[in-house]
């Protein structure tokens, strides 16, 4: 689950949504829309919240590379790089929010990348210029490239020991013959080591290109904003490129590698984004069974001394639902998990059912309320194709509290059975196992 809002419109190629607050009368209370100078058009969210704003770029380009010969963390490393580089003119982007007290982020999924910055809400448009300034015309510097590739690997580092993480790639390892979800997004020092600064300038220029963004404000920010917003460089290819398409493998059998801690997750391929009932369907599962704290497998393992982690990832096509367990007593959270997964197959009785689906939605528009979140969430659906669908969008009768309010016991049921009980993947990793693919 990505929670989400609407993204509709270009910028200069690129989507933007604007969440106002305090705003004129007028426009506080409907969406705006209109036509930028440069072509496209743009969306106005009003939305009220504190004195601050989240601008974020997002991009639907493979994490590892557009080529056959994949580098994980490839699309991480030119982000960070971009942001480290001073362009042509002003200050580098990491140099712009450390002076303007906010905060970078760069976020790296499968098919996707996101470069987010939270800044005081006086300096929104100063960061819509920074973003726009240095992605819409990339500039790469040795320097910018070193501090880049200290920081990838001290993340790569880092994920190294979240053993949930590790399990994570293993199952989209094993789910996918090919695509981008086959490859894990964050690197390590050995995938970077080859790496010439032209080869990830290039990348940079075909990942970033302004017909391939979505330009995200949130906050408490209005329609001057968009004055801010630089085009991109003349000769830039202005068109999207889209990832090539997830292939699913042929699953048989369990698979079994060797890890520090033992552990084991379950994976299956999943509704795409466009079938959005299904999609809802497999987010309540989600969030009955595994939500910290109140998911009913949490519930069950609570005293088991495992970190236990289960979701549904809306993607593209298809989506993935999984679950990783990691340490304590596996073969209690194991039976929990297995009874809970066959359980969820059957209807739940009427008043159970109400009750979790009241306990969702309020986890879905409780998940979603800072600015930060909210550009998260609008970036995210925007990418992976499906904008309306969004959490929230549309209030009440927006597509996403349609199908949530839409569902019933019967359906929830048949979806769970309709895709569980396909091929899905098993690992299971041990300190004396072995790999088995």
């Amino acid at each position: 689950m990505r929670i989400g809002a609407v993204v509709r419109a270009a910028l200069v190629g690129a989507a933007l949504v604007l969440s106002t607050a305090g705003a004129d009368p007028d426009t506080a209370t409907k969406a705006l829309t209109g036509t930028l100078a440069g072509g496209g058009t743009y969306l106005i969210r009003p939305e009220g919240g504190a004195a601050v704003a989240a601008v974020a770029l997002w991009y639907r380009a493979p994490a590892a590379g557009f080529e056959s010969d994949a580098v994980p963390g490839l699309g991480r490393l030119a982000a960070s790089a971009v942001a480290a580089s001073q362009p042509v003119t002003g200050t580098s982007l990491s140099a712009f929010v450390h002076q303007a007290g906010g905060r970078l982020t760069i976020s790296t999924y499968p098919e996707s990348i996101a470069i987010s910055v939270l800044v005081p809400a006086d300096r929104a448009a100063d960061a819509v210029r920074a973003l726009t300034r240095s992605y819409f015309s990339p500039v790469m510097s040795e320097p910018g490239l070193v501090m880049a590739r200290r920081s990838v690997i001290e993340d790569g580092t880092v994920r190294a020991y979240d053993h949930g993480a590790a399990i994570t790639d293993a199952i989209y390892a094993a789910l996918f013959a090919s695509g981008p979800a086959k490859i894990p997004p964050y690197g390590s020092s050995g995938s970077f080591s080859t790496l010439t600064m032209d080869t990830v300038r290039v990348y940079a220029e075909r990942a970033f290109r302004p017909g391939n963004a979505v330009l995200i404000v949130t906050g408490a920010v209005d329609l001057s904003v968009l004055s801010a917003a630089l085009p991109g460089r003349e000769d830039a290819q202005t068109g999207a490129e889209k990832p090539a398409p997830e292939t699913l493998a042929g699953v048989s059998g369990p698979i079994s590698t060797r890890g520090a801690e033992p552990g084991f997750g379950l994976g299956w391929a999943g509704p795409p984004i466009s079938n959005e009932r299904e999609a809802t369907a497999f987010d309540f599962i989600a969030d009955y069974l595994f939500y910290p704290d109140t998911g009913i497998v949490q519930k069950a393992v609570r005293d088991s001394g495992s970190s236990v982690v289960g979701t549904f990832v809306t993607y593209h096509d298809p989506g993935v639902f999984l679950m990783t367990a990691s340490g304590g007593d596996q073969a209690a959270v194991r039976t929990a998990v297995d009874a809970a997964l066959q359980a969820i197959r059957r209807p739940l009785s009427s008043a159970a059912f109400e009750a979790a689906r009241h306990q969702f939605i309020y986890h879905i528009l409780s998940d979603g309320e800072t600015p930060a979140e909210l550009a998260d969430t609008y970036g995210w659906y925007a990418v992976e194709g499906n904008a309306n669908y969004a959490p929230g969008e549309g209030g009440i009768s927006g597509a996403y509290l349609s199908a949530a309010n839409g569902l019933t016991p019967e359906f929830v049921a048949a979806t769970a059975a309709k895709y569980l009980d396909r091929p899905g993947v098993s690992i299971t990793v041990g300190p004396q196992a072995v790999s088995a693919r």
